[in-house]
């Protein structure tokens, strides 16, 4: 029922500084895992984290192409890590299967078990 592995990912952030496009990389980590994986995932621990990308893009911002020049600049990080995965496999979980009979109560109210 509970199964543990390790899984190497890799994710993306783009940002306007370094710690912005870092955390919005690291917060794509469970969503990874989750297209992945079928269950319920219960805890997942970073061991490694490899850059495999990281790039400055500096340019000029321009208010109708020619006034109040500035310039912006943006981050991309690709980051591949490797994380321990806690997983709760739903579908070995056994359900007792029960049913109701069809009374004026619940046609009314809908079935709302307690």
């Amino acid at each position: 029922m509970k199964k543990t592995f390790q899984t190497t990912v890799q994710i993306d952030g783009v940002g306007n500084s370094k710690e912005q496009a870092i955390n919005k990389a690291l917060g794509k980590i469970q969503q990874k895992v989750m297209s992945s994986y079928k269950g319920l995932i219960l805890r997942i621990e970073p061991e490694d984290i490899r850059v495999v990308e990281a790039k400055e893009t500096t340019y000029t911002e321009r208010f109708l192409f020619f006034f109040f020049p500035r310039k912006r600049t943006t981050y991309k990080v690709v980051m591949e890590i490797d994380v321990n995965v806690f997983l709760l496999e739903t579908d070995q979980i056994q359900f007792e299967k029960t049913e109701q009979p069809e009374t004026f109560k619940t046609v009314i109210l809908g079935n709302q078990t307690k």
